[in-house]
């Protein structure tokens, strides 16, 4: 019987940093959000900054104009809680990713 070794997926961005740092709390719910990733990004699909009771804080998300690995997003209507950032892009190599991170704010601004 022989074994095969399955191929080892490569050229996926995956998530290099966040800001606010996935898992932390910060004093207010910033102006921005970003997501740098480890590789270019071609374009932003879809990304949403959403509140314990599922409002969307996001005015607009783009890919910095001086970075292609990194996303911006502006939001709005801050509140204090609990944040879900949920995105999706696609990689330079034509491949769609996912994710999800969280945050928290003590305070609105």
């Amino acid at each position: 019987m022989a074994l095969v070794a399955a191929p080892v997926a490569v050229g996926h961005s995956g998530v290099r940093a966040t800001s606010p740092k996935a898992g932390s709390v910060v004093r207010v719910l910033p102006a921005k959000v970003t997501i740098t990733f480890r590789d270019r990004l071609l374009r932003v699909t879809r990304v949403r900054v959403l509140d314990a009771r599922g409002r969307n804080h996001t005015v607009w998300a783009r890919l910095d104009r001086r970075n292609a690995k990194k996303v911006v997003v502006r939001t709005r209507r801050p509140v204090a809680g609990r944040y879900r950032v949920l995105w999706k892009v696609r990689a330079e190599d034509g491949h769609s990713e996912a994710g999800s991170f969280r945050f928290r704010a003590r305070r609105s601004r």
